[in-house]
């Protein structure tokens, strides 16, 4: 019996072993960085559902796009389909390696307008 109980121990010891290994292995070490999002402003060269290309001072930029990327804003949802080429839009990415991966296309706010003076 003794055998028994030292075997469901040595076993439970095991598995509890296993799973906090697992869940370290999923968490980011305290130290590592989490990938910089960027932001892109300019006008709509060519887009299309997986990628669009977008033209500013710094010259094109193609940034690719899927279904995680988000249209439009809280305040006014849009999709894909409701830019076009000539649009101005802001697209946050990130970097994945050499590749840009598309977070959002929004269209850019305007700028405020400095309140007179009484």
């Amino acid at each position: 019996m003794k055998k028994l109980w030292t075997a469901i121990v040595v076993s439970l010891v095991a598995a509890v072993a296993m799973v906090c290994s697992a869940s370290a292995a999923d968490t980011p070490e305290k130290g590592a960085e989490k990938p910089k999002s960027h932001m892109c402003t300019g006008e709509i060269v060519k887009i299309s559902a997986d990628c669009i290309v977008v033209k500013n001072r710094n010259g094109e930029q193609t940034i690719a796009m899927n279904d995680a990327t988000k249209f439009g804003s809280k305040d006014d949802p849009k999709k894909c389909a409701d830019f076009k080429v000539g649009d101005k839009v802001s697209v946050a990415f990130k970097e994945d390696g050499d590749k840009k991966c598309a977070i959002a296309v929004r269209t850019p706010r305007p700028p405020k307008k400095p309140e007179e003076k009484k």
